[in-house]
C-alpha cells in the first residue's frame, strides 16, 4: 500500500464535496473519511471494481464511527456521507464537486476525464498522472493554475502529484516538462528523479532523448 502517495494527496484535497474518480480499492476514500467533509463520491467505472471499493469502505467506516446507517448506495455518519456510484468519469454524478481526485491514469486519459464536459469542472483537482505529464500540464493551465506540482518516491517509484485550482496558468517550456513547484524547490527527491531520467534518456540516445538530457542540464544549472 503506498502509503505516503496516498497521504499525500489526501493532503491537498479541500472542500465540502470530494470525488475520488477510479476510486480503486477504496484506500484513498478511507483516508479522506477522517476529515471534515459533507460527501465523498467514492466512484469507478466497473461494478465488480466498484462492489470491491464499497465493501472496503463500508467495513472501513463501521470499524472508525459507531453509529453508521446505509441507504442504498449511500453510507451516513457523523454528519458525513460516502455515496458509491458507478461512472465514467463525472458522467454520473449529479453535482461537480468541489474537488476531484483523479489519480493512478495516464495523463492523457485524465485529461479525457477532466474536460470531456466543461460544464462539470470541479474547483479543485488533484491528480497523479502514471504518464502523458506535459500533456496533461499543458492541457490544465487554461482551465486551471497549478498550485502545487511536485514528485513523490514511494515503493520504489516517482510519482508526479498535482493540485490546481480554477483560473489559467503560464508556464514556461521547462515547468511543463518538470513541473512548476518542482522547479522552484528543487527538493532532494525531485533531483533523484532527474537522475533517473537522466540515466535511461543517456541509454536510449533518440533525438527526443538528448534534447530531455539539454533540458535537464538547464535544470541543473539552476541547483549548481
Amino acid at each position: 500500500l503506498m502509503k505516503k502517495r496516498l497521504s499525500k494527496l489526501c493532503s491537498l484535497v479541500e472542500g465540502k464535496t470530494i470525488a475520488d474518480i477510479g476510486c480503486d480499492h477504496g484506500y484513498l476514500c478511507e483516508m479522506l473519511v477522517e476529515r471534515d467533509f459533507d460527501k465523498i463520491f467514492a466512484c469507478e467505472v466497473t461494478t465488480n471494481n466498484l462492489e470491491k471499493a464499497k465493501e472496503n469502505i463500508t467495513n472501513y467506516v463501521h470499524r472508525k464511527f459507531k453509529s453508521v446507517t446505509t441507504e442504498q448506495s449511500v453510507l451516513i455518519f457523523k454528519n458525513h456521507k460516502v455515496e458509491f456510484v458507478l461512472s465514467d468519469g463525472f458522467n454520473n454524478l449529479q453535482i461537480v464537486p468541489d474537488c476531484a481526485i483523479i489519480a493512478g491514469m495516464g495523463g492523457e486519459l485524465i485529461a479525457d476525464i477532466l474536460f470531456r464536459d466543461m460544464t462539470k469542472l470541479p474547483q479543485v483537482v488533484v491528480l497523479q498522472p502514471m504518464s502523458k505529464i506535459e500533456l496533461l500540464r499543458s492541457k490544465l493551465i487554461e482551465y486551471y493554475e497549478i498550485i502545487e506540482d511536485e514528485v513523490l518516491f514511494d515503493c520504489g517509484k516517482y510519482y508526479n502529484i498535482i493540485k490546481a485550482k480554477r483560473g489559467k496558468d503560464n508556464l514556461t517550456e521547462l515547468e511543463v516538462k518538470f513541473g512548476k513547484t518542482n522547479l522552484q524547490n528543487l527538493s532532494p527527491e525531485f533531483k533523484e528523479y532527474l537522475k533517473k531520467i537522466k540515466r535511461v534518456a543517456k541509454e536510449i540516445k533518440t533525438k527526443q532523448y538528448e534534447d530531455l538530457l539539454l533540458q535537464i542540464e538547464k535544470v541543473e544549472e539552476m541547483y549548481e
